[in-house]
């Protein structure tokens, strides 16, 4: 069988094509890395490499949402311990003022390292990120939520709200990315408690006026019951009076004359002033009404305090009386007017017989426990949130990394296969070509 010589060169330029058709293949693979660059290289393993992208770049989503969650907890949590350094700040000044020893110009000076401390504990409220403060709940409000009032500061007013600020959900888990402003600063508490920015105001003025408290150890009314005091709100109970049954804790027995009397010693500018107060058992603990006009029991002590230097109040959340007055002041049961005997009003009030500064600010290393320990347990709670999300984070790492291995594995070529497939290659086109120049130069009579 005779083959035409047009149809030798036809088969040698085929091949020749083929060879460097593969050789250019193999060497761009070589070049790439890549095994896979265009569907119709593999199709089926395309699919999974396409799923595999797709796994990847969520769960770099994932991730990045995560650090995110993180890095927001972690300003929450770098403010709350500023707060706890504060708080303990003013814990060591309060054990420092809890003495008769210091003269009046060492408690000022102790009162306006308080008053810097409250100053910082303000800052804390407003800590912001990202454009948002921490502490604001849900509000937006282009104005920090922590406003001041006074100068010095009197008293806090919050412009935010109690709501979780922005949720974190990972596998039906739920992270809330802020704590509340109630939380961390015993803001409203429900017992009544005061927040941190009243403990340390409250500290303050203590150290500068030398402030002296008689509070009801307990709350007055009996467990179950409540004293009425001033509700401003026409439908509310009446105000609680002295001779209401079964509502004290103590029963409230008056004197021979059916009366309840106490006398109260103090001082105004340090001029000594005594005054005896008589109310009948029908007298409200607190009406609301102030004197001249009030006969409740705080408004009788209000109308003396020119006398006494001490102002009485009732606080309704806690059930307790507060007399607040300067240095050192006395509280005592009297005979009324014409009495053979005294009533017990200072039991019933659970009021001790003697007030002064050093107890006063002893007392408030409660107050101060108190809102710490709430820092603390806020802290702690953002601590775990921290490390649960850092758990989750390793994980998503850990799954990204598992599946560009997989995808490493579908992808990337073995070089030294590829190496060894160029080699290969490019002898076979050596050979091709010089077979095909061979063949080029022979003509039908060197066949003959």
């Amino acid at each position: 069988m005779r083959i035409a010589t047009s149809s030798i060169y036809a088969q040698q330029t085929a091949a020749i094509d083929d060879q460097q058709a593969l050789y250019a293949h193999v060497s761009q693979q070589l070049s790439s890395g890549k095994q896979l660059a265009t569907p119709s290289d593999d199709p089926a393993r395309i699919a999974q490499d396409l799923s595999l992208h797709t796994a990847i770049d969520e769960t770099n989503q994932q991730s990045t949402n995560v650090q995110s969650a993180v890095s927001k907890l972690t300003t929450t949590d770098s403010a709350l311990s500023s707060l706890t350094s504060v708080l303990q700040s003013a814990r060591q000044l309060a054990v420092q003022g809890s003495t008769d020893t210091l003269t009046a110009q060492q408690r000022t000076d102790l009162g306006n390292q308080i008053d810097q401390l409250l100053q910082q504990a303000i800052a804390v409220g407003n800590t912001s990120y990202a454009g948002a403060y921490v502490f604001a709940g849900t509000t937006k409000t282009a104005n920090p939520p922590v406003q001041q009032q006074g100068n010095p500061v009197s008293a806090v007013s919050f412009l935010g709200n109690e709501q979780a600020q922005g949720q974190l959900v990972y596998n039906g888990q739920e992270f809330a990315l802020s704590s509340t402003f109630g939380a961390v600063f015993n803001y409203k508490s429900a017992d009544g408690s005061p927040d941190v920015f009243q403990t340390l105001i409250t500290l303050r003025n203590t150290l500068v006026n030398q402030t002296a408290v008689d509070q009801s150890s307990a709350a007055i009314n009996r467990a179950g019951a409540v004293v009425y005091g001033p509700q401003g709100v026409p439908a509310s109970p009446p105000p609680t009076t002295i001779a209401t049954p079964n509502v004290f804790a103590v029963p409230p027995v008056a004197d021979s004359t059916g009366n309840f009397s106490i006398t109260i010693n103090g001082s105004v500018n340090g001029v000594q002033g005594i005054a005896t107060i008589t109310v009948p058992p029908g007298a409200a603990i607190d009406d609301g009404v102030a004197p001249p006009g009030g006969t409740s029991l705080v408004a009788k002590i209000n109308a003396v305090t020119a006398t006494t230097g001490v102002t009485a109040s009732f606080n309704t959340k806690t059930q307790r009386v507060v007399l607040t007055g300067t240095g050192t002041f006395y509280v005592n049961d009297a005979p009324s007017p014409g009495a053979a005997n005294s009533g017990n009003l200072t039991k019933v009030l659970n009021l001790a017989p003697q007030a002064d500064f050093v107890q006063n600010a002893s007392t408030q290393l409660g107050d101060i426990d108190h809102v710490l320990n709430g820092v603390l347990s806020a802290r702690s709670v953002v601590g775990a949130r921290i490390q649960a999300l850092g758990t989750i984070q390793n994980q998503l790492q850990t799954n990204v990394t598992d599946n560009k291995s997989t995808e490493s594995s579908i992808e990337d070529i073995d070089v030294a296969a590829a190496v060894s497939k160029v080699s290969l290659t490019q002898t076979a086109l050596q050979a091709a070509y010089s077979t095909t120049t061979k063949l080029e130069s022979k003509t039908l009579f060197d066949y003959l």
